[in-house]
């Protein structure tokens, strides 16, 4: 008796526990611009070392009608700063910004894939991307490349405007 008393409380307990918030998939894609860039070469210069950094500035252009803006159209900026831990391995520190619509906070090793792609970690976001996580992927090219977000999101995104 006592066993099945236990057995209904935990199974009303259990159903009145709200179900955990679903997931929502993102995926945006867009042109990054370089716009400005600043080496610091450290010693010994001419080649890449540890302890050398790149500050960057992009501007992002939509390449389809995304985020409330159309296709051709910039959408966003990022800002960071690169830094070589060896010569062959580098970490990155950046935020995207959306004006008006949130940020993106991306950092952490910089990991290149087979196809050419960097893989880095999108570790929170503002506004709208609050609560975000997931992966940048920065496609090839100097100064003009994709960028891929890559995104899990506890909510769809809410755009300025729509409610």
């Amino acid at each position: 008796m006592l066993r099945r008393l236990l057995l209904t409380v935990a199974l009303v307990v259990f159903a009145a526990t709200p179900a955990a918030q679903a997931t929502t998939s993102v995926t945006l894609v867009f042109t990054s611009y370089t716009t400005i860039t600043k080496t610091h070469d450290k010693p010994p210069r001419g080649k890449a070392n540890a302890g050398d950094t790149i500050e960057f500035k992009d501007l992002l252009v939509a390449t389809d009608n995304q985020l409330g803006k159309k296709k051709g159209k910039p959408i966003g900026y990022d800002a960071g700063t690169v830094v070589y831990t060896s010569a062959t391995k580098q970490e990155i520190e950046g935020v995207t910004t959306f004006p008006g619509i949130g940020t993106l906070t991306f950092g952490g090793p910089m990991k290149t894939m087979k196809d050419g792609t960097v893989h880095v970690p999108v570790v929170k976001g503002t506004g709208s991307f609050k609560g975000a996580k997931g992966i940048l992927i920065i496609g090839e090219g100097s100064q003009k490349a994709p960028n891929t977000y890559v995104l899990r999101l506890p909510h769809p995104i809410p755009l300025p405007g729509s409610a």
